[in-house]
């Protein structure tokens, strides 16, 4: 007779266990290896509010890819032998190895939480085409400073998007992952170009008001120096 109250006991905790953990049993019968397997689509990373908002990650990677070609193109454009501007060109390209750096890393993350990256995803916060080929050497440097606000304000809009979300679209991973890979570099990039652009304003207007009583001045030694201080950066 005791083993039968024991028994009972045991099937009666079973049963409440079962009814508690609704979720997995329900996960485990479709997950069970069959060969139609319709009834898998449960059996993922997705969790959160990672679906609503996986859209804008990839439109953040994207726009990191092309932001990454862009800079490959200013950095070519002061590594030939006419410009000569192996400063400028090193920290071009150094620009371009941080943002598909960036974009590989966005891809990542999307797949590891269960989501697929789409290449076609176009970000609204793109920036106008401009003939990168074209651009001295303020022009370029005032073109990345341009860049890399817009991708700081993309990171803070996809961050606020999933961390103040409401019910089902709330995602603190996500935004946990903005923050902490993109938030401080973006501002120090930001900062740094901002400096180097305000520098060699005030550098070329010195040297313009230093010369501008003589015909034979120009701007050449002053681009030089500068140069040279990028490339020991």
């Amino acid at each position: 007779m005791k083993w039968l109250l024991v028994l009972s006991s045991v099937l009666v905790a079973l049963s409440s266990a079962e009814k508690d953990n609704a979720c997995y049993s329900k996960t485990v019968n479709e997950c069970k290896f069959q060969d139609n397997n319709e009834n898998l689509n449960d059996c993922n990373a997705l969790f959160s509010g990672f679906l609503k908002n996986v859209v804008e990650l990839q439109k953040y990677a994207n726009h990191q890819v092309e932001k990454s070609f862009e800079y490959l193109l200013l950095a070519a454009n002061f590594g030939t032998y006419v410009k000569n501007r192996p400063g400028f060109e090193k920290q071009f390209r150094a620009l371009s190895d941080k943002s598909w750096e960036n974009g590989i890393k966005l891809i990542k993350h999307i797949t590891k939480r269960g989501g697929v990256h789409d290449f076609a995803a176009n970000s609204t916060y793109k920036t106008e085409k401009k003939p990168l080929l074209g651009f001295n050497e303020m022009q370029s440097l005032a073109l990345a400073l341009d860049y890399e606000k817009t991708l700081a304000k993309e990171a803070h809009h996809i961050h606020q998007k999933n961390a103040h979300a409401q019910h089902t679209d709330y995602d603190p991973e996500v935004a946990h992952f903005i923050e902490e890979e993109f938030l401080e570099y973006q501002a120090g990039t930001v900062r740094k170009l901002s400096g180097y652009t305000n520098d060699l304003k005030k550098l070329l207007k010195e040297y313009s008001s230093e010369y501008s009583k003589k015909e034979t001045g120009d701007s050449t030694l002053a681009l030089y120096l500068f140069d040279e201080y990028l490339a020991k950066q």
